[in-house]
């Protein structure tokens, strides 16, 4: 009877592997792609990583040194071929800085609307926004420059956005906006700040706060 028994498990082991055996097989070596898949990829962001890091101290060095076209061709191969990266993103910074300083709003435009829409890091994001926006606001799209502020996460640049658009609200006459934004700012800067002086002196320049 045991030998009976154990001759029907066999029979039902060969069947059960007949019907999914391969799926079986199948669903391990999927497994263990995706293991070295994940593998491959985490070892190739760590070496593009530190290679971009690389370019981007060369590009570092050339700008202080004054020579910009080593600093775009570095600047243009960190944001083609290393765009995952950190280091894209505040190489478009600077590539706008460049132009901006050349005179060229249209491409500094461009670069700092790249990095809204690419920069791997959340603090150049915001300042490429900020700087996107004072751009507009000196060209005379106030409203263009106030939509880009419109967002809901800030990290740790409230301050700076509040100052700017009490900047925007100022600009368009509407100074009761425009003092909230600066006493909002005020209120976000640290103890002591030596920036205080600043808000305040925008502050005064709108004039006595006119009462309901």
């Amino acid at each position: 009877m045991s030998a009976y028994a154990d001759q029907e498990e066999l029979d039902k082991l060969k069947d059960w592997w007949k019907n999914y055996g391969h799926a079986l097989i199948a669903g391990v070596l999927l497994g263990a792609a995706i293991l070295v898949g994940v593998r491959y990829w985490t070892q190739h962001k760590e070496q593009s990583s530190q290679a971009a890091s690389v370019i981007y101290e060369q590009m570092i060095q050339n700008y202080r040194a004054r020579k910009p076209d080593l600093v775009r061709f570095s600047g243009e191969s960190l944001i083609n071929e290393y765009s995952s990266t950190p280091y894209a993103g505040m190489a478009a910074l600077i590539l706008a800085r460049m132009d901006f300083d050349a005179g060229d709003m249209a491409g500094a435009r461009k670069r700092l609307q790249w990095a809204v829409e690419n920069a791997d890091d959340a603090a150049t994001v915001h300042a490429a926004r900020l700087r996107l926006a004072r751009l507009n606001l000196s060209g005379g799209d106030k409203d263009a420059a106030l939509a880009l502020l419109d967002v809901t996460d800030q990290a740790g640049f409230k301050t700076e956005y509040e100052e700017l658009k009490g900047d925007i609200y100022a600009a368009q006459g509407k100074n009761q906006e425009a003092r909230a934004a600066f006493g909002e700012a005020l209120k976000r800067l640290p103890a002591g700040s030596p920036y205080a002086p600043v808000l305040n002196m925008k502050l005064d320049d709108l004039g006595p706060e006119k009462k309901p």
